[in-house]
């Protein structure tokens, strides 16, 4: 069966973006009452946690993809014995990754002191293990329940189910949350909601995925010869979700040691919103991954490379304004969220802005990478862009401080990663150089950092820090960026196409 791909992503991608919506505001809340009402410090103290956790959930090694992978053409040949057996596969995995995230994170527990500063102040009405032992249950608890079922989801491109559930779950957390918070003062009476949360998420999930679903059941086994395929994948995955912890995770526990709980906090604020804004976009590259996976197999290859071309340019669009934004609205905002005392140096927002557009401006190579299954092609690349990003962002911690760690992940990712992979995915995939790939990447680039830097001096006139200034220089970002790529590009035949598949998404011929 060949999967609805237009109208099942936009499904997925209106319902992610409800769901992004709510997150975010949610977040940003949740945050600055617990900076208000209890400090700093407690704000470093969940990121560092979580920062800790989310390395040791990579012995998940990309499981959930390879198995997702693994069902695209037994769904598109409606092989449902198939995808029981995968099913009934990746919930023993699930539940075995469950009690190895236990074990390890039980063993780490006497080390936690030196992950922080020791020159940090520490909340001191909280115990460091018990605060972590709750974030540990957390963190293990939906590997044993039914996180497994996410990837029936996932595979049929109904990411919507996923997202509505966590919605729904997230919201009544969060409202209590905050109202503890305000009755209570207490960090662990917060706290103890995370779980209850993930229980709840994982209940819903298995009943609406049975209800939609009610095919599929864990029985059956896989092939050995298969099961061998989904195992390379699961090893050449392994290097790309480490890699992606380092970006995320292991800086923060440099940080941490290195700066203390409250720097961890102050850098948090700023990686906040852009993990918010990464996360609206990967709601997209989500929505159309199985999508492309479709495609791949029932498409040819030049078929996949003209749509290849109009998604990079609408993603190189989509990515250089939002880079825009953060460069000309970091500040402003920052000020009117947590104060003047709070702001980082503005040399960090020129880093954050271009860290977040040379890591997400290359983001369509790698949704294709997945679609295709291409993760052994490049599988040294990731413990490469590891190695130097670790080791630079530890020499330059002492250097730079904050801003040496994300130059350090710039290097990683601009020198290492973005030309190691584009290399390998045209070569296996599209057969052919790279060449005017560049090319029109150099192009796109160019004219988003002359975009920039002119909307930042537009900005740049208008006066205050209030919400009204804000807002105005908000309107220019809009405006004016988007204007000028829409002058330099309307006659070229990817802004054709976005034409055309706007019109589809709003009905009309």
């Amino acid at each position: 069966m060949q999967i609805e791909r237009t109208k099942q992503s936009v499904k997925s991608s209106l319902s992610g973006f409800l769901f992004k919506i709510i997150n975010i505001l949610s977040m940003f809340l949740v945050r600055t009452v617990i900076i208000k009402r209890l400090g700093e410090e407690y704000v470093g103290l969940s990121t560092l946690f979580t920062s800790v956790l989310q390395v040791l959930s990579l012995s998940e090694l990309g499981f959930a993809s390879a198995i997702a992978y693994a069902m695209y053409k037994p769904i598109a040949e409606d092989d449902k014995p198939k995808i029981c057996a995968l099913l009934n596969f990746v919930k023993t995995v699930y539940r075995i990754i469950g009690l190895f995230i236990l074990v390890v994170g039980v063993a780490i527990i006497p080390f936690l002191p030196h992950f922080i500063n020791s020159e940090s102040p520490m909340p001191s009405d909280v115990n460091l293990y018990i605060l972590y032992g709750i974030y540990l249950f957390n963190t293990v608890i939906s590997y044993l329940l039914f996180a497994y079922k996410s990837v029936l989801l996932a595979a049929h491109q109904r990411l919507d189910v996923e997202n509505n559930v966590m919605s729904f779950c997230n919201i009544a957390m969060y409202a209590v949350q905050i109202a503890v918070l305000y009755v209570f003062r207490n960090y662990y009476v917060y706290v103890v909601f995370l779980p209850l949360c993930t229980i709840a998420i994982n209940l819903l999930r298995s009943i609406r995925v049975k209800k939609i679903f009610p095919e599929y059941v864990c029985s059956g086994t896989i092939e050995k010869t298969e099961k061998k395929g989904i195992y390379k994948n699961i090893g050449a995955l392994m290097g790309h979700r480490l890699s992606g912890a380092v970006v995320t995770s292991v800086m923060n526990i440099i940080i941490s040691a290195n700066l203390g709980l409250i720097l961890l906090t102050r850098y948090g604020n700023y990686y906040t919103i852009i993990v918010a804004v990464i996360g609206i976009i990967l709601i997209i590259y989500s929505s159309i991954t199985a999508g492309i996976g479709n495609s791949i197999v029932v498409d040819s290859v030049e078929k996949n490379y003209t749509d290849f071309k109009n998604l990079t340019f609408m993603n190189v669009w989509m990515v250089g304004w939002i880079s825009i934004c953060l460069l000309c609205l970091f500040q402003p905002f920052m000020t009117i969220w947590m104060g003047e005392d709070k702001l980082l140096p503005f040399s960090t927002v020129i880093l954050f802005s271009l860290y977040f557009y040379l890591w997400r401006f290359k983001d369509m190579i790698n949704t294709y990478k997945d679609a295709a299954g291409m993760w052994k092609a490049d599988w040294l690349k990731p413990y490469v862009v590891t190695a130097v990003s670790l080791v630079l962002g530890l020499i330059l911690i002492n250097v730079w401080g904050i801003n040496g760690t994300i130059v350090a992940v710039i290097v990683g990712v601009f020198v290492v990663s973005m030309p190691w992979e584009t290399h390998v995915f045209f070569k296996l995939y599209f057969k052919m150089s790279p060449t005017k790939y560049y090319l029109r990447m150099i192009i796109y680039t160019a004219i988003i950092a002359a975009v920039a830097l002119l909307t930042y001096y537009v900005c740049g006139l208008i006066g205050g820090t209030g919400v009204l200034s804000l807002a105005l220089k908000f309107g220019v970002c809009v405006v004016l960026p988007n204007s000028v790529i829409l002058l330099l590009s309307f006659r070229t035949l990817e802004f054709r196409w976005l034409t055309v598949k706007i019109k589809q998404i709003f009905g009309k011929n």
